[in-house]
């Protein structure tokens, strides 16, 4: 976990569900900033395992 990518993406992740989850309950504009988010987490999660340094 030395990369910072995965740190990044993690927390990307982490921030993008919780506002998924906050936007099912409420307001969309959570909803969708939260999928935006989680994509965004996700591409460099796998960037950081598929491109190794």
């Amino acid at each position: 976990m030395s990369d910072i990518r995965m740190v990044i993406g993690g927390l990307f992740l982490v921030y993008g569900v919780i506002l998924i989850v906050a936007g099912l309950v409420g307001n969309s504009v959570n909803l969708w900033t939260g999928l935006i988010m989680a994509v965004f987490g996700g591409t460099f999660v796998v960037w950081a395992r598929v491109k190794r340094i």
